[in-house]
Protein backbone atom coordinates (compact mmCIF):
# COMPACT_ATOMS: atom_id res chain seq x y z
CA UNK A 1 0.00 0.00 0.00
CA UNK A 2 3.24 2.57 0.81
CA UNK A 3 4.70 2.11 -2.64
CA UNK A 4 1.40 2.78 -4.10
CA UNK A 5 0.74 5.94 -2.62
CA UNK A 6 -3.03 4.12 -1.35
CA UNK A 7 -4.36 6.17 1.66
CA UNK A 8 -5.82 3.39 4.13
CA UNK A 9 -9.14 5.05 5.33
CA UNK A 10 -10.28 3.38 8.89
CA UNK A 11 -13.06 3.82 10.60
CA UNK A 12 -13.02 3.80 14.32
CA UNK A 13 -16.31 4.68 15.41
CA UNK A 14 -17.31 1.47 13.05
CA UNK A 15 -15.45 -1.08 15.05
CA UNK A 16 -16.02 0.00 18.23
CA UNK A 17 -20.03 0.25 17.60
CA UNK A 18 -19.95 -3.55 15.94
CA UNK A 19 -17.43 -4.46 18.46
CA UNK A 20 -15.11 -5.39 16.02
CA UNK A 21 -11.03 -5.93 15.90
CA UNK A 22 -10.20 -2.58 14.98
CA UNK A 23 -7.96 -2.43 11.73
CA UNK A 24 -3.76 -2.45 12.34
CA UNK A 25 -3.42 1.07 12.28
CA UNK A 26 -0.15 1.24 14.06
CA UNK A 27 1.42 -1.46 11.48
CA UNK A 28 0.18 0.52 8.68
CA UNK A 29 1.54 3.79 10.11
CA UNK A 30 4.70 2.11 11.04
CA UNK A 31 4.52 0.70 7.39
CA UNK A 32 4.59 4.17 5.52
CA UNK A 33 1.33 3.85 5.04
CA UNK A 34 -1.06 6.84 4.65
CA UNK A 35 -3.65 6.21 7.56
CA UNK A 36 -6.93 8.54 7.06
CA UNK A 37 -9.56 8.61 9.38
CA UNK A 38 -13.52 8.42 9.03
CA UNK A 39 -16.62 8.43 10.86
CA UNK A 40 -18.54 6.00 8.44
CA UNK A 41 -21.45 8.40 8.94
CA UNK A 42 -24.33 6.01 8.53
CA UNK A 43 -27.31 4.12 10.69
CA UNK A 44 -24.89 1.54 12.73
CA UNK A 45 -22.24 4.12 13.35
CA UNK A 46 -24.02 7.60 13.89
CA UNK A 47 -21.13 9.55 14.86
CA UNK A 48 -20.63 13.03 13.23
CA UNK A 49 -18.37 14.31 15.83
CA UNK A 50 -14.46 14.13 14.47
CA UNK A 51 -12.62 14.34 17.73
CA UNK A 52 -14.48 11.57 18.91
CA UNK A 53 -13.17 9.42 15.90
CA UNK A 54 -10.06 10.53 17.05
CA UNK A 55 -10.20 9.56 20.86
CA UNK A 56 -11.20 6.09 19.57
CA UNK A 57 -7.96 5.96 17.22
CA UNK A 58 -5.56 7.03 19.80
CA UNK A 59 -7.57 5.14 22.68
CA UNK A 60 -8.62 1.99 20.20
CA UNK A 61 -5.71 2.29 17.26
CA UNK A 62 -2.86 3.27 19.18
CA UNK A 63 -2.28 6.52 17.73
CA UNK A 64 -0.64 9.09 19.10
CA UNK A 65 -2.93 12.47 19.24
CA UNK A 66 -0.47 13.89 16.44
CA UNK A 67 -1.26 10.98 13.86
CA UNK A 68 -4.92 11.19 14.81
CA UNK A 69 -4.94 14.53 14.00
CA UNK A 70 -2.88 14.14 11.14
CA UNK A 71 -4.89 11.54 9.87
CA UNK A 72 -8.32 13.61 10.37
CA UNK A 73 -6.88 16.51 8.43
CA UNK A 74 -3.99 16.75 6.07
CA UNK A 75 -4.09 12.55 5.29
CA UNK A 76 -8.06 12.52 4.96
CA UNK A 77 -7.74 15.47 2.53
CA UNK A 78 -5.35 13.54 0.32
CA UNK A 79 -7.67 10.23 0.04
CA UNK A 80 -9.98 12.58 -1.84
CA UNK A 81 -7.73 14.18 -3.48
CA UNK A 82 -7.50 17.58 -2.18
CA UNK A 83 -4.00 17.05 -0.02
CA UNK A 84 -2.19 20.07 -1.91
CA UNK A 85 -5.62 22.68 -0.97
CA UNK A 86 -7.10 21.53 2.49
CA UNK A 87 -5.59 19.46 5.22
CA UNK A 88 -3.50 21.85 6.63
CA UNK A 89 -2.74 25.51 7.61
CA UNK A 90 -0.58 27.35 5.22
CA UNK A 91 -0.27 29.99 2.06
CA UNK A 92 -2.44 28.85 -0.35
CA UNK A 93 -4.46 26.56 1.02
CA UNK A 94 -8.21 26.98 1.58
CA UNK A 95 -9.01 28.27 5.06
CA UNK A 96 -10.74 25.92 6.89
CA UNK A 97 -9.82 25.73 10.79
CA UNK A 98 -10.92 25.67 14.43
CA UNK A 99 -10.27 28.22 16.75
CA UNK A 100 -10.17 26.25 20.24
CA UNK A 101 -10.37 27.95 23.78
CA UNK A 102 -8.28 25.43 25.75
CA UNK A 103 -4.84 25.16 27.08
CA UNK A 104 -3.60 23.04 23.75
CA UNK A 105 -5.56 21.61 20.99
CA UNK A 106 -5.22 17.78 22.56
CA UNK A 107 -7.81 18.80 24.40
CA UNK A 108 -10.29 18.60 21.38
CA UNK A 109 -9.14 15.26 21.76
CA UNK A 110 -8.96 14.51 25.48
CA UNK A 111 -12.56 15.64 26.50
CA UNK A 112 -14.36 12.54 25.58
CA UNK A 113 -17.75 14.19 24.03
CA UNK A 114 -17.29 17.12 25.65
CA UNK A 115 -15.64 18.82 22.62
CA UNK A 116 -18.60 21.73 21.88
CA UNK A 117 -16.97 23.85 24.93
CA UNK A 118 -13.48 23.57 23.37
CA UNK A 119 -13.96 25.04 19.65
CA UNK A 120 -14.74 28.69 19.83
CA UNK A 121 -15.18 29.43 16.12
CA UNK A 122 -15.37 27.19 13.27
CA UNK A 123 -13.41 29.50 9.83
CA UNK A 124 -14.75 27.73 6.87
CA UNK A 125 -13.06 29.20 3.08
CA UNK A 126 -11.88 32.33 5.42
CA UNK A 127 -15.06 33.01 7.10
CA UNK A 128 -16.76 32.62 10.65
CA UNK A 129 -19.28 29.99 10.82
CA UNK A 130 -21.79 29.33 13.45
CA UNK A 131 -20.56 26.78 16.21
Amino acid sequence: MAAAGSVAVLLPSTAFILRLTPPPARKLIDNRVIVALGSDFNPNAYCLAMPMIMHFACVTMKLSMPEALTAATLNAAHSIGRGETHGAIAVGRNADFLILSANSWEHIIYRIAAHHDVIRHVIKNGRVVDV
